[in-house]
């Protein structure tokens, strides 16, 4: 069976993006091997998982300051001298970087290596890293078509995403259900919106990830205000919940938009404020401009602000958004790589 590299972290849009492509890649012959940094949510994530796996002490840098920066350019040195060895070993067909920053390191290692290697750059703006790896990998790939202009000889592919469903059949009907999430480690804003909007009189019901550090408060918080939401630390099966909601709260990070794309569902979206060159943001506007979505900074995220807006949405509104939303899925993304990868071409 033959080797490949997979890597990428930190959040977990980039690693189950990752898993995902490594799934896909071992239905067809292959042996991925996966690559994360120690410090990132990998380190939890990655057990539960039939996967061989490494975890680098890689730390970020972007947006750090002065001290943890050089800190930082120290754990990406040693990240890259220990990835030489590392692909020495395993001897992949390819390499593969998944953003985050231990991509950086290892797919530098690969370059270096002689290695086929390609990246994949999920947001609509891209980070430093991979504005410098492009000019040294074999391929680069984006998520959004917009992204091209960032990139000489891009190849717009997609995302690969944990939704294995190919069409999604949306029937909205009222009492809407509606999907709460704030990223893979939650969202303080998020969550304290939701535990203002539990005070109000509401005819939606709710199904509601809040992370590890909020669920006591949150949970508690709904069941004082007398509502029978569900709330979860982590949701693993993300496809049976997008199944389960109608419409959905969440954070506009590339893995998130690219799921919920493809699960046809419209939603609220509250890019992150602190992303590097705000990046969620410029996501969200994708899907805003395609009247898929409703963009609310988080500054303004209240209760009562979400409150207002789904009270004011018929459920011909929501289907509307679902379908716009459908029409920016690209379920195809492993499939696509896959062949620029061994063939060369898509």
């Amino acid at each position: 069976m033959r080797n490949v590299v997979l890597t990428g972290g930190g959040t977990g849009g980039h690693l189950f993006a990752a898993l995902s492509f490594a799934e896909f890649l071992r239905g067809r012959g292959y042996n991925p091997v996966l690559i994360g940094s120690d410090y990132g949510l990998e380190k939890k994530i990655l057990p539960r998982y039939d996967f061989e796996y490494y975890l680098l002490k890689s730390r970020g840098i972007a947006g750090k300051s002065s001290a943890d920066k050089f800190k930082g350019a120290f754990g990406v040195a040693g990240a890259y001298f220990k990835s030489l060895r590392l692909l020495g070993n395993i001897k992949p067909d390819f390499t593969i970087g998944f953003g985050g920053y231990v991509s950086f390191p290892v797919v530098l290692a690969s370059t270096t290596r002689g290695i086929k290697s390609a990246i994949l750059e999920q947001n609509s703006y891209p980070g430093k890293a991979n504005k410098i790896l492009s000019k040294l990998c074999d391929f680069t790939f984006v998520n959004f078509e917009i992204t091209g202009r960032f990139f000489e000889n891009a190849i717009v592919v997609g995302n690969p995403t944990r939704i294995k469903i190919k069409n999604f059949e949306r029937k909205i009907k009222e009492p809407f259900v509606i999907g709460v999430i704030g990223g893979s480690r939650g969202s303080r804003s998020i969550n304290n919106a939701m535990v203002e909007l539990s005070n109000f009189n509401v005819n939606f019901k709710v199904i509601h990830q809040t992370g590890d550090e909020d669920y006591e408060k949150v949970k508690s918080a709904y069941q004082m205000n007398k509502k029978d939401w569900e709330v979860h630390k982590f949701i693993d099966d993300m496809e049976d919940f997008y199944k389960s909601i109608d419409f959905i709260l969440c954070r506009a990070g590339a893995s998130t938009l690219s799921e919920i794309a493809c699960a046809s569902l419209g939603s609220i979206l509250v890019p992150y404020p602190y992303a590097i060159y705000n990046h969620q943001y410029f996501n969200a506007k994708v899907f805003e401009d395609s009247k898929a979505a409703i963009i609310v900074e988080d500054r303004n995220l209240t209760g009562k602000k979400v409150l207002s807006i789904i009270s004011s949405l018929t459920a011909d509104e929501i289907f509307e958004m679902s379908t716009r939303a459908k029409n920016l899925c690209k379920p195809d993304a492993c499939k696509k790589m896959f062949e620029v990868l061994t063939v060369g071409r898509i």
